[in-house]
């Protein structure tokens, strides 16, 4: 027979047991439930969205990433960041992106300054394009003597035949602009440029009075000398001098005053021609005699067209009077009537005559005659036949004279 006392500690220890039991079941099976692995996260990446550049809040600063589509560029930074929409938001509010973009906005973008400086460099020389076009506008109007009214139209004009010239387009030179391009800008450089020429070199000086009519008296003052540059003898006005009368005194002054202004050396003169007044011949008190007392050796020339007119008068003076008259009569009869002209016309085109005008004998010019005569001898055979059919038709006494 087992005790009581036995049969106590038998199912004490059996109980034992069975609780090791379980709790070893236990920890197995929280060690089974631990070692499962667990199911990660699904991670999505962000594109860059090209809507970003036009948000406010990123288009100063957000690029898209060449490399890599799934990553933004923070111009500013200069750094390339992974993420989205949010992930840019927030590094807009990084410390040290405000820092960068505060300073970023008060330093000029080296890109831009380079634009810039290069449209600066366009207009500059567009302007200066149009300028010189202006110049040459402006030294046309002056070489060939037109009144400054022509650029009233001319630029207006260039416009329209050059549609597609910028410079035509732009230039906006008017009547009052070529005259004050033409008086303070081609004057003082063309008239210092041959101030320069004079100091070196030989020249000659010409004079001559103004034939006007107005109540200042002038006089010319042309420098002729030899032009290395063109090659041949060139001859310039040098000035226009108003004198008070017309002595030789005041004449000389004057050109000694001119030279002194212009600072050329009265030495580099060794020429004066001018017409054949006695108050520039005299041999006493003409204005030869006193430039000689400056310089014995300088060469005076009087006008040769006036001698040679002198010379003219009095060798016509043997030339029979009918002749002198033949040919004052054919040019009165025939150009002072536009009918007759209109009719000898014709006859031109009958004699296959040159179609030209019979030119007129100038009373103070006797060296017109030979023109004139030369003329007259071109036209012969139309002259013959009209002045007969003219005879003819209305029995002209002035027509009957010039046949005759």
């Amino acid at each position: 027979m087992i005790s009581l006392g036995e049969e106590s500690g038998s199912s004490t220890e059996s109980s034992e047991s069975e609780e090791s039991d379980s709790d070893d079941e236990c920890v197995d099976e929280r060690m089974n439930v631990k070692a499962k692995p667990k199911k990660k996260k699904t991670h999505y990446k962000h594109k860059f969205n090209s809507d970003w550049l036009s948000d406010k809040d990123l288009q100063k600063w957000i690029r898209k990433d060449e490399k890599d589509s799934t990553r933004f560029m923070c111009l500013v930074c200069n750094k390339s960041y992974i993420g989205g929409k949010t992930h840019a938001l927030r590094h807009s509010k990084n410390k040290f992106h405000v820092k960068n973009f505060e300073a970023k906005q008060h330093t000029t973008d080296l890109a831009n300054l380079c634009s810039s400086n290069v449209e600066f460099k366009k207009s500059v020389m567009l302007q200066k394009s149009v300028e010189n076009a202006e110049l040459k506008l402006s030294g046309f109007i002056a070489e060939h003597n037109l009144p400054f009214r022509v650029m009233e139209h001319l630029p207006g004009l260039l416009k329209i035949v050059f549609p597609d010239s910028v410079i035509a387009g732009k230039s906006t030179c008017g009547r009052d602009k070529t005259r004050n391009i033409i008086v303070k800008k081609l004057a003082p450089d063309a008239d210092q440029a041959l101030s320069e020429k004079l100091q070196k070199c030989k020249f000659s000086i010409l004079l001559d009075e103004s034939t006007d009519k107005s109540v200042v008296k002038s006089m010319a003052v042309v420098a002729r000398f030899w032009c290395p540059q063109l090659k041949r003898v060139c001859d310039r006005l040098l000035g226009l001098v108003k004198v008070p009368s017309a002595a030789a005194q005041i004449m000389k002054g004057e050109v000694d005053k001119l030279l002194s202004v212009k600072n050329i050396p009265k030495e580099n003169c060794i020429g004066f021609g001018w017409d054949n007044a006695s108050v520039n011949m005299g041999e006493v008190t003409g204005l030869k005699a006193l430039v000689k007392i400056d310089n014995p050796y300088v060469i005076v020339v009087g006008s040769v067209c006036h001698s040679l007119a002198l010379c003219a008068s009095n060798a016509s003076k043997e030339i029979p009077l009918e002749f002198d008259d033949f040919v004052r009569d054919v040019y009165n009869y025939i150009q002072h009537s536009p009918t007759r002209i209109a009719a000898y016309a014709e006859f031109q085109g009958i004699t296959d005559t040159k179609n030209h005008r019979l030119l007129k004998v100038c009373d103070v010019r006797w060296l017109s005659l030979e023109s004139v005569v030369m003329r007259i001898l071109e036209q012969w055979r139309a002259l013959k036949v009209y002045f007969y059919e003219e005879f003819k038709a209305i029995k002209s006494a002035s027509a009957e004279k010039s046949l005759k």
